[in-house]
């Protein structure tokens, strides 16, 4: 693999591609050859059996035990996150043509300006990249305690000759409909779960960091709009030759303003589904691994466990909430830029007409929505987890 220079939009968005490329989930290059492109459908193909061999097993053992609370706890927060992932590689799959047009504008976007100092959306591409490798750590984390806390629940087994209870478990509770509790068919599927189930947590850290990717490249070029605004107010009050290109200025920051609501546009009518099935169900899935979390004892190796898996459920909402913030901020300061930075009150009627419509459209600031009625924000993130509060006072009343 080529190694992509400093500053370019490859550099930036490598965590995202090797994270997706694990399960054949990122765009493939036209120039590809035949043997990549189907060595990336063997890949896809793979991840999505990956994925069922937990979704599957997990949906039967806890139709079996469906009165068990704390067993639907335990169980429970893993199958919300696969329920997850398999609904968001579905769709995008049956929805490839629209996701590869909108990963070849992103990149195409990068290229806006020449300006070394006004290239503001590579500030904005370091922090996703940066997000992107702590919240694969935090995943990976999850998969590194579940794997402990069954390790440790062997050996004690393994070597406690007065133990006559088999306590051991794997990382991952499933049913595969026969009894694998007997060497070495138990350590064979240990292995399996540790391998499979690192190979998800990069599945489902790539798709929810490209998608936050994604909204932050484009808060990036927001950034850039105001710069170049802020400059044009700059010119017009220290150089009296600049009114012969005050037009063309104006209209390079119209038409790149306009491009990025459609932009915007396309990506919530790609991701509008996917926000609102995480949104619905991160509530559910916060509030079962905080629920297994307290029903622990604190001597438990499991309570490590849910710990980090209620820690990285949180990090998740984050990514997905703290982007449309940025994105709503960007877009709406446009406005305010024109208004305090440009001299609109001794511009010709026409180009005030320009700066008028600029501010009016920037009041309707773009956001990333969930089927129209919630917008990703920092609020959102406050919302989901008010929920989660109720969902877990409501499972406490139902065990008492």
């Amino acid at each position: 693999m080529k190694k992509p220079f400093n500053k370019s939009i490859d550099y930036y968005i490598l965590p995202n591609k090797i994270f997706c490329s694990i399960a054949g989930m990122w765009p493939i290059d036209e120039k590809s050859s035949i043997f990549s492109k189907i060595f990336a459908y063997v890949r896809l193909i793979f991840g999505l059996i990956i994925v069922n061999s937990f979704f599957i097993p997990q949906i039967i053992i806890i139709v079996m035990n469906w009165k068990n609370i704390k067993i639907i706890a335990g169980i429970g927060c893993v199958l919300t996150t696969i329920t997850q992932v398999l609904f968001k590689m579905i769709y995008l799959i049956a929805r490839r043509e629209k996701t590869y047009s909108l990963y070849y504008k992103i990149r195409n976007l990068w290229n806006s300006s020449n300006d070394s100092k006004e290239r503001p959306y590579e500030e904005f591409a370091y922090w996703a990249r940066i997000f992107s490798i702590i919240f694969y750590s935090s995943c990976m984390c999850n998969v590194f305690t579940f794997s402990i806390a069954a390790a440790i629940d062997y050996f004690k087994f393994e070597y406690n000759a007065n133990n006559t209870e088999n306590n051991r478990h794997l990382p991952f509770i499933v049913w595969y409909g026969t009894d694998i509790s007997a060497s070495p068919s138990f350590e064979i599927v240990f292995f399996y779960q540790i391998i499979s189930s690192s190979i998800c947590a990069s599945v489902i850290s790539g798709l929810d960091t490209s998608l936050m990717t994604i909204i932050l490249h484009v808060s990036g070029q927001f950034k850039l709009i105001n710069i170049w605004i802020n400059n044009i107010g700059i010119e017009i009050n220290c150089n009296p030759n600049y009114m012969r290109k005050l037009k063309v200025d104006l209209i390079k920051c119209i038409r790149h303003h306009q491009q990025l609501i459609h932009v915007v546009n396309n990506v919530n009518n790609l991701f509008t589904p996917i926000i609102f099935i995480q949104l619905l169900t991160s509530g559910i899935e916060i509030c079962l691994s905080g629920y297994a979390v307290l029903d622990n004892n604190s001597a438990n190796a499991d309570l490590l466990k849910f710990i980090s898996y209620f820690i990285s459920m949180g990090i998740q909402l984050l990514l997905w909430c703290w982007p449309g913030e940025i994105l709503i901020q960007e877009s709406q300061e446009i406005g305010h830029v024109i208004y305090l930075n440009i001299p609109w009150y001794n511009l010709p009627p026409i180009y005030q007409k320009y700066l008028y419509f600029m501010i009016v459209r920037s009041q309707q600031y773009c956001r990333i929505t969930a089927l129209t009625f919630q917008t990703l924000s920092i609020c959102t993130l406050s919302n989901v987890f008010n929920t989660s509060v109720s969902y877990f006072t409501l499972l406490r009343q139902m065990q008492q």
